[in-house]
């Protein structure tokens, strides 16, 4: 008889659950400034923050009551969106039954002409300003990468960036959140527009015109 050749068996490996492969609960623990280093105090998140823990609920229950959009909140909660439109603020306290016990908007210089820095979210039709002014688009590093503007009553900030749905650049995480400034006079808007791009040089890496880089 011949010997039947000896075969090495190796134990089957199972399945390792690394922290990537398993399945993530849905914003368990809102982010806060102690435990996540991207995140940078401001009033308003931190007063949301609070109201979240009260109420016990997570990101996505105050998303689905409240009709603002996950990343727009989270935006909130982490700083990147210190000042939210008027809008926004509402749709939150009411869903969450409180307001603010101050008014946590960030003071600012007024300039003749032009409106406070308010941020928004690009992706929610529903809260896009409907005002002439400037607005920047940012990615997810907080990187600005559009300027563009509203110059004329009818032709809105909400106009314009509704132009935008269409384009391939415009998602997450290109596209991450917005910010305008609301201003009426159609030549300082063009003034402050031009003057954006050309300060942020290649950094606004979706502007065409205007760009001045260095050769």
């Amino acid at each position: 008889m011949k010997e039947r050749a000896h075969t090495e068996t190796r134990p089957r490996k199972t399945a390792e659950i690394t922290e990537e492969a398993a399945p993530k609960k849905r914003d368990a623990n809102p982010p806060s400034a102690e435990t996540d280093p991207e995140v940078f105090e401001n009033e308003y998140g931190d007063w949301l923050r609070g109201a979240l823990e009260v109420k016990h609920w997570q990101v996505w229950e105050l998303a689905d009551a409240s009709g603002v959009s996950p990343p727009a909140i989270y935006n909130i909660l982490s700083g990147r969106s210190k000042n939210p439109q008027q809008r926004t603020r509402e749709k939150l306290e009411t869903a969450l039954g409180s307001q603010p016990k101050t008014d946590a908007k960030p003071e600012e210089a007024a300039i003749a002409g032009m409106g406070d820095l308010t941020d928004f979210d690009p992706h929610d039709e529903t809260l896009l300003p409907d005002v002439p002014g400037v607005y920047v688009f940012y990615d997810i590093t907080d990187r600005p990468v559009y300027v563009g503007k509203a110059a004329t009553g009818t032709r809105t900030i909400r106009v314009r960036v509704k132009e935008h749905y269409e384009k391939f650049w415009f998602k997450r995480p290109i596209v991450n959140n917005g910010a305008y400034i609301e201003i009426k006079d159609e030549k300082l808007c063009n003034s402050v527009e031009k003057a954006l791009i050309k300060f942020l040089k290649s950094n606004a890496v979706l502007n065409k015109q205007h760009v001045e880089r260095e050769k």
